[in-house]
């Protein structure tokens, strides 16, 4: 069986309408066939991050730090497959949009306080308050707070505004951790949840401190008894420390950063691949680039096999204009595209810009993303397109990323490819940065989240994906593979296709 078709088969136990994994939450061990030794202490290098929130958390840092605190309901794996975690089982009515979830008893908070329905209605409820300023909102705009409503003691039913076969993966965004129903929104000062680790010293810019939770409900886990977690001010400082041996894993990394580490003999690279991309957005409702030609130009002037060997050392996918990367087992199929410098002139000249015109290019100061629009500024005054980079911070750019008229803009991988299509391209949606409308497109969108059938899912993901490349609201070139930098001296320690952290099962020689 090829890694696809393993894909599917994990993808429709996870939208099986009923929890096709074991019941118990134990996963099978991955990688070693060392027996695990409990104790010891794991240092991480995180990015440097603010808001220890879950509700509104965004930054890489804090997320991993929440993730050891408080617990999702299932955990979405890179091979696309479902771990039930504080859920045990769900199933789906009325066509999906009636999901029924069934929580594992006996679970408690750090206070002793047992974990019920009434604090997972009350955790979704916090987070998808329209006003919440939470990313999860955006993201299950289908779900209105009055619809999750408790099934007794140990169930939770969510009402969904349309069906989505693929809901059980949403309720793995971020901010969907569950957190006590009284919960008073004070993360750092009362880290309350349900995690394999307690917080026992939050410093912020600084790092955190966790100690073994004894009483996490999957006994004997977790192997680790502390993990230190450092704020770093960029990569560099993370591989330096990595070097210097003052940390033992990194989070993540870009390529062109960590190059110094794949020779380093005390350090594993864990690489998986990964959806994560860089969209090139161009406003459509604004000149020039209401004019589709003008899009395709832009498309046409990119050379994507140089920029993955360049930017990331091969260690990339090709990317086709939609984000419907290699990993989903949907499998588009589409003409790929290439560097066309003659047909891309043609087109400008159509559209009336036979000299090409200046634009300014924004892209905020995150991994390889300033070089990439260092090399579409080379590539784009091939056909004539000036363009002024404007290199900002990342708090900056995040401040107008959905208004500026040329970005470029880092999206993580998502377990299922609708979450990423969805917020990203249909009408009217929050983080729709090209302001981009298709009605048939968004018809087609509602008919590839309600469809179960796989191969029917595929039938209506080449025409979403076809809609997209003919279009053009964004360039995407590449789809980049994640690396994770560790010790030698920590085991099974995975990646994660979104750089979610999970050190349940982590332990140090």
């Amino acid at each position: 069986m090829d890694l696809i078709d393993r894909r599917r088969r994990r993808l429709m136990q996870g939208l099986g309408v009923a929890g096709a994994v074991t019941a118990t939450g134990t996963w099978p061990m991955l990688g070693h066939a060392q027996n695990p030794t409990r104790g010891g202490t794991l240092r991480m290098a995180l990015p440097l991050a603010e808001n220890l929130e879950p509700v509104t958390m965004s930054g890489g840092g804090v997320i991993a730090i929440v993730q050891q605190v408080a617990e999702y309901l299932v955990w979405a794996e890179d091979d696309l497959s479902l771990r039930p975690v504080l859920a045990t089982d769900w199933s789906s009515q009325d066509n999906a949009r009636i999901w029924h979830f069934k929580l594992r008893e006996g679970v408690e908070f750090h206070n002793g306080q047992e974990m019920t329905s009434a604090d997972v209605v009350a955790s979704f409820r916090r987070m998808v308050q329209p006003d919440s300023g939470s990313s999860g909102a955006a993201q299950l705009d289908f779900l209105k707070p009055e619809n999750v409503t408790a099934d007794g003691r140990y169930g939770v039913r969510f009402a969904l505004d349309r069906p989505v076969g693929a809901f059980p993966y949403y309720t793995h965004v971020y901010n969907a951790v569950i957190l006590p129903a009284d919960y008073d929104g004070d993360f750092a000062n009362n880290p309350i949840g349900t995690g394999p680790f307690r917080l026992t010293d939050y410093r912020p810019q600084e790092g955190a401190s966790l100690e073994r939770n004894p009483r996490y409900w999957n006994d004997p886990l977790p192997y680790l008894d502390r993990v230190e977690m450092d704020f770093y001010d960029g990569s560099q400082p993370q591989v330096l420390a990595m070097q210097g041996g003052e940390a033992d894993a990194m989070l993540s990394a870009g390529y062109i950063d960590i190059r110094p580490l794949f020779e380093a003999d005390n350090v594993r690279m864990v690489t998986q691949p990964t959806a994560t991309h860089a969209q090139v957005t161009m406003r459509t409702d604004q000149k020039p680039f209401d004019d589709v030609r003008v899009r395709q130009a832009v498309a046409l002037a990119v050379d994507r096999p140089r920029a993955m060997e360049v930017l990331l050392g091969g260690n990339a996918a090709i990317g086709n204009d939609h984000p419907l990367a290699p990993i989903y087992p949907v499998g588009v199929e589409l003409d790929q595209r290439r560097k066309d410098i003659e047909r891309a002139r043609a087109l400008l000249a159509e559209a009336g810009y036979p000299d090409g015109f200046p634009i300014d290019l924004h892209v905020g100061r995150l991994a390889e993303l300033p070089q990439y629009a260092e090399m579409l500024q080379q590539m784009l005054s091939q056909v004539g397109i000036q363009a002024d980079l404007k290199i900002e911070p990342l708090n900056v750019y995040y401040d107008h990323w959905t208004e500026v008229t040329f970005g470029v803009t880092d999206w993580a991988s998502r377990a299922t490819p609708g979450q990423i299509l969805n917020a990203a391209f249909r009408g009217g949606a929050d983080w729709n940065a090209p302001k981009w409308t298709n009605a048939r497109f968004d018809a087609l969108l509602d008919d590839f989240e309600r469809e179960p059938d796989p191969a029917a899912r595929a039938e209506i993901a080449d025409s979403l994906a076809a809609i997209l490349q003919e279009e053009v609201p964004a360039v995407i070139g590449y789809f980049k593979d994640g690396f994770r930098p560790v010790n030698k001296r920590v085991m099974n320690l995975p990646g994660n296709m979104s750089n979610f952290l999970d050190l349940t099962r982590t332990w140090v020689t």
